[in-house]
């Protein structure tokens, strides 16, 4: 279902920026219908952990709907997004014959979608590109507007360009599968935006809190393109980031900072956090906004559980002073009069800023309060082989009556009924199933495989099951041991804590009680 439909117009174009919930099908008719007649080439940049989810369904509508894609991935975080990255997807551009009418696609956070634009903005000195984020910070910032680039190694995001997205397209359905920690991060840029619109923003944040994990998803999804649009509204005003756009930096110039004295330790929300309410501080002390707002703003921001961070204000002050905002040899700060009234200036004080720079230092060190655990939910991957799509009509006598999508539904309704978290992922590549594996590592606790005709062939897939380092269980529909001579081997059985054979689909649902004791024997508590 369509949530909202956004545009964005600048540089003469009028750039859709659009909301759902229905998933990868729809995101590739939205591209088919947006190419028009247009025969382009795809390269799918992603980073692993979202390519687990999302890269296979997602090239496969795209090529059902005539679009040759290619995909490349990388592992996921901050640490990645540097020239060297974007050397390398140039490099896979170049050796796959790309040209500068074909589109790259940006599937992923706003690491993804910064370095997939600004490799669409080298190559062939511009070619367009398409943004699918899929945190929530992508879709209501990163995504938008068009700012990509890379960082350097004494700041964030100096080296990069303005290059907007022809299209953003946003299943806010991805946001169940990010991590709590990077909805958390996400929070504070929605909390920005929120203090930069005032309205119905501010008063959600005031009522629900300023950690959106809290929050009903209902309200979350439909205040998503609330968000969105403030920041189109200031994007449409000032493209290139020479006037008012400077506003969005509301609590970046001590974030970035924090990011890189903490060595990036602390993900990007949690030091924009701090650095929202240094930026209150600031705005405090230099006369702007009245010392009771300043609290009353501050009471919501607090409230937010973060962990504490080490830094020293030497360090934070020398990342300050090589903030890209700096102009002529003087930073333009973005401070607050009020709710929906920012200011910028560049008339504050070197005392005003060390002072607020050791205010900083204390408040990350001590933390405020223990950051927040939300239940752990036990993660598990269910990666299917060859030939098991065709369940039902193949060998019935064999595999069983059921087809793939009730072996799908059983065992989704079996992991929720348990309080689990399970992905499920069917290939009938052999290089598929290892990047899966390889995927795996950075989202699953535990990996259910059944390897079909693999099981008994792929040295690789072996190879990949040793390397990961997940317990792993081997299942298998019929009883591998009663059939022919060639099927009776398994390479995989080795390196899997467990194989389990011969049981239909209740092999699936035994595999994940192994997980489950497992997981208790190691933690002594119960995953919910």
């Amino acid at each position: 279902m369509m949530l909202r439909e956004l545009q964005l117009c600048v540089l003469g174009r009028k750039l859709p920026i659009e909301f759902s919930d229905a998933g990868m099908d729809w995101a590739a008719d939205r591209i088919r219908f947006l190419l028009g007649e247009r025969i382009a080439k795809i390269m799918l940049i992603t980073d692993e952990q979202i390519g687990l989810h999302y890269s296979l369904p997602l090239r496969r509508a795209l090529e059902a709907r005539g679009l040759q894609t290619i995909i490349t991935s990388f592992p996921p975080g901050e640490s990645e997004k540097t020239l060297r990255r974007v050397s390398d997807l140039l490099d896979k551009l170049v050796l796959n014959g790309f040209e500068k009418s074909d589109i790259i696609i940006g599937l992923g956070g706003g690491v993804v979608t910064d370095l997939a634009g600004f490799t669409a903005a080298c190559y062939h000195r511009g070619m367009d590109w398409f943004a699918l984020p899929t945190s929530l910070l992508g879709m209501i910032d990163a995504a938008i507007g068009g700012k990509t680039g890379v960082n350097h190694a004494l700041g964030k995001n100096l080296i990069g360009t303005i290059h907007p997205a022809a299209a953003v397209i946003a299943d806010v359905s991805t946001l169940t599968t990010l991590p709590e920690r990077e909805l958390l991060s996400a929070s504070a840029e929605f909390v920005k935006h929120a203090l930069l619109h005032g309205g119905k923003l501010w008063e959600s944040v005031q009522e629900d809190g300023a950690d959106l994990r809290l929050w009903d998803r209902e309200l979350l999804y439909e205040m998503i393109p609330e968000c969105a649009q403030v920041k189109i509204d200031v994007v449409e005003e000032d493209l290139t980031d020479s006037g008012r756009r400077m506003i969005l930096n509301l609590g970046h110039t001590f974030g970035h900072a924090i990011e890189s004295a903490t060595d990036y330790s602390l993900s990007h929300g949690e030091a924009v956090f701090l650095g929202l309410r240094a930026m209150l501080r600031l705005s405090e002390r230099c006369g702007l906004l009245d010392a009771l707002k300043a609290m009353e703003i501050d009471e919501v921001l607090r409230k937010v559980h973060l962990k504490s961070a080490e830094m020293s204000p030497d360090d934070v002050l020398s990342f300050i002073r090589h903030d890209k905002k700096s102009r002529e040899g003087r930073l333009n700060w973005v401070l607050l009069r009020d709710i929906g009234e920012p200011a910028i200036t560049t008339r504050v004080s070197e005392i005003d800023v060390s002072e607020t720079t050791e205010w900083l230092c204390e408040a990350a060190a001590i933390g405020g309060k223990p950051a927040l655990q939300l239940p752990k939910r036990l993660k598990i991957a269910v990666f299917n082989g060859p030939n098991l799509n065709l369940l039902g009509t193949r060998e019935p006598d064999i595999y069983g009556k059921h087809s793939y999508q009730e072996l799908e539904d059983s065992i989704r309704d079996f992991a929720k009924e348990n309080g689990l978290e399970v992905l499920i992922q069917q290939t009938n590549s052999e290089s598929e199933m290892v990047t899966l594996l390889q995927s795996a590592r950075h989202w699953a606790d535990g990996i259910v495989i059944n390897p079909g005709a693999y099981t008994h062939t792929s040295v690789a897939i072996r190879d990949a099951i040793a390397t990961i380092g997940i317990p792993t269980i081997e299942v298998h529909l019929s009883d591998i041991e009663s059939r022919e001579d060639f099927r009776r081997g398994s390479l995989m059985k080795d390196v899997c804590i467990e194989q389990i054979k011969g049981r239909g689909i209740q092999g699936y649902f035994n595999a994940i009680d192994v997980f489950r004791e497992h997981y208790y024997s190691i933690t002594g508590k119960i995953p919910v």
